[in-house]
């Protein structure tokens, strides 16, 4: 099993894990894992991209290491308006994102600052159903993804992903 289908797996298990009174701490965990669910298959995917075959595989693992969580959101955001940067744009020749993609992009988005708020902010209690939400929403992420997963449009936010910040347009 891939680590971002183990994450997912133990998002829904903690979320459920306590049958009548959950606790923080399940809660909390299984918001940060969703949201690790989606950075991790899209960290997989990007580096499959660049680095395909076996013979590859650590230099892919070093080159997880360069994705960073803020630039990710980013890249992400842009793919979540109408009007895509040109930075990005230029490697779909101008055509609209297509809805799927979008949907990964604002559930990225969505994940991240829900994990921000479960490992940071102490004074939020979340519910069981909030958090149940949030990994559906992972889930939905990865079945969108498999929808796009092998087009220019995905390239491209693969790409956008792990160097948004540093792409010319």
């Amino acid at each position: 099993m891939s680590l971002h289908s183990g994450l997912l797996k133990q998002a829904r298990f903690l979320a459920r894990k306590e049958p009548k009174k959950p606790t923080q701490a399940s809660l909390r965990r299984s918001v940060s894992a969703s949201y690790y669910a989606l950075f991790h298959l899209l960290v997989d995917e990007a580096t499959k991209l660049l680095l395909s075959g076996n013979v590859r595989r650590p230099l892919r693992d070093s080159l997880a290491r360069a994705f960073h969580h803020s630039f990710m959101k980013q890249a992400a955001l842009e793919f979540t308006k109408q009007q895509v940067s040109p930075k990005l744009s230029s490697g779909f020749n101008r055509q609209a994102v297509p809805q799927p993609l979008v949907d990964v992009a604002t559930a990225f988005v969505q994940l991240q600052e829900a994990r921000h708020d479960a490992d940071y902010n102490r004074t939020l209690r979340f519910t069981r159903s909030e958090v149940l939400d949030l990994v559906d929403l992972a889930e939905l992420a990865f079945q969108d993804w498999k929808l796009v997963r092998r087009t220019l449009h995905a390239d491209t936010f693969l790409t956008g992903v792990l160097a948004y910040r540093h792409m010319q347009g």
